[in-house]
């Protein structure tokens, strides 16, 4: 009997999955423990292993939502003769499916024999295949040697420039006078005419050709259609659920940064021998994270008609991908200091970008940060990450003009904009809470205490 490939399950609390993308053709060999597809959930993605050696065989192509047990595929061993039409699959059951430990260590895969399809992810494929990428020239930096889109980039940058193509021909198209004057009046491009006159001279029939083959022309292709699913389904379901099960509102406030923007710059010198460069997005979790257990009800969350709050502060960081928006977690960040909350906002940005987030990473946050500052943006309102009851956008910093009595002084700030559930907290205490995130940076030597 052939070996059954399930979808496998990741945590108590997934419901579907995605195969996003199989790594072994159908039809094509593959040996236990090498990668077999790649497993797509509401939080994370991850690599799934073949489990024997054998042929595999698709039940289901790339892309389809399935439900955590359902059978994908099949892999049949050497001495089993494979039928045309493949045995219905069955389901596994509950407590005997297939599961991942979030964050278990893996053991890094054997490199590819030659022909094999390199592990690379869905924006690295796309990518190389606008950029001409050859992937099996490319060495995989993700996890595992997983390919991703800046490999990709690294790799188009360093290959050897294509020839440039030959320069057109320039110079005025031979026509007759009657031939021109149509065109001018069609609006017809004599340089693209072909002319049946003497020596290729354009001839007022041909203008009367060019002008009905453009009429005649099929109309352009219709816009692309892209089905939403996946992760960039998941942010959108969430997030419309969000708006519509709660009650937003969204306040700014500037804050001065000159001693920030000093501080900063002297911490990135201090520990760049260690590899780690603080940035105003970390100097803002931080401040949040002291500033929250001064205000425990930012800290909570409406569940069932009811107020919980936290007693620790696990922040959220929103992390941009090609795919959409994650946000991975800084456990206890109220109890860490600013070197460790750098390093780990680090790690954690760079597993999501490489596809390599686990369950832990995502799970239990309790307020969440949000920066748009890095592209110009000076304030914004973002939406709640449910069912937090707040969340902290941050803006670009940028210079502005203060007054020292009749004296005009140069000032760098940020822009700061909270979006708060107001059936949870007023007005009023998010405000203070605001102030007391803003105190903590216009005085940022507290944050290293």
């Amino acid at each position: 009997m052939p070996s059954e490939i399930y979808l496998v399950k990741v945590g108590m609390t997934m419901t579907e999955g995605i195969v996003e993308e199989w790594y072994v053709d159908d039809g094509a060999t593959v040996s236990a423990g090498a990668l077999l597809y790649r497993l797509e959930t509401e939080k994370v993605n991850l690599d799934v292993e073949a489990e024997t050696d054998g042929t595999v065989r698709h039940l289901v192509s790339a892309g389809e939502t399935l439900e955590p047990g359902d059978v994908v595929g099949f892999i049949y061993a050497a001495d089993e003769e494979i039928p045309d039409t493949l045995p219905a699959p069955s389901r596994r059951a509950p407590d005997d499916m297939p599961s991942v430990e979030p964050g278990a260590p893996t053991p890094a895969p054997a490199p590819p024999a030659a022909g094999e399809r390199r592990p690379a992810s869905p924006a690295a494929r796309k990518l190389a295949g606008e950029l001409g990428v050859d992937l099996s020239a490319v060495e995989g930096t993700g996890p595992r040697g997983r390919i991703t889109r800046e490999d990709v980039e690294r790799a188009a940058a360093t290959r050897e420039p294509p020839p440039a193509p030959a320069p057109a021909a320039t110079g005025r198209r031979p026509a007759s006078p009657a031939a021109r004057k149509l065109a001018s009046e069609l609006g017809i491009d004599l340089a693209v005419v072909d002319g049946t006159g003497p020596r290729g001279r354009i001839t007022r029939e041909d203008v009367e050709q060019a002008a009905a083959a453009r009429d005649t022309a099929p109309p352009p292709a219709p816009a692309t259609r892209e089905p939403l699913r996946g992760m960039r389904k998941t942010i959108a379901e969430r997030m419309h659920a969000s708006l519509a099960g709660s009650a937003q509102l969204t306040l700014d406030m500037e804050v001065e940064m000159d001693d920030a923007v000093k501080l900063r710059r002297q911490l990135v010198a201090e520990w760049e021998a260690e590899g780690i460069r603080p940035g105003f997005t970390d100097l803002v979790m931080l401040a949040a994270a002291k500033a929250l257990p001064q205000h425990q009800r930012m800290n909570s969350a409406l569940v069932d008609d009811a107020i919980v709050g936290s007693d620790a502060v696990h922040m959220g960081m929103a992390v941009a991908l090609d795919e959409g928006l994650v946000v991975p977690v800084i456990h206890d960040a109220a109890t860490k200091d600013l070197k460790t909350v750098a390093r780990e906002s680090s790690v954690l940005a760079e597993r999501a970008r490489a596809g390599a987030l686990t369950l832990d990473d995502v799970q239990a946050g309790t307020f969440t940060v949000t920066s748009l500052g890095m592209y110009g943006v000076d304030g914004f309102t973002p939406i709640l990450n449910a069912p937090q009851t707040g969340i902290l956008g941050v803006g670009r910093i940028y210079e502005a003009v203060a007054w020292e009595g009749e004296t005009p002084v140069r000032r760098q700030r940020m822009r700061l904009s909270l979006t708060w559930d107001h059936r949870v907290i007023d007005g009023a205490p998010a405000a203070q809470f605001l102030a007391t995130v803003r105190e903590y940076l216009e005085a940022p030597y507290r944050l290293l205490v």
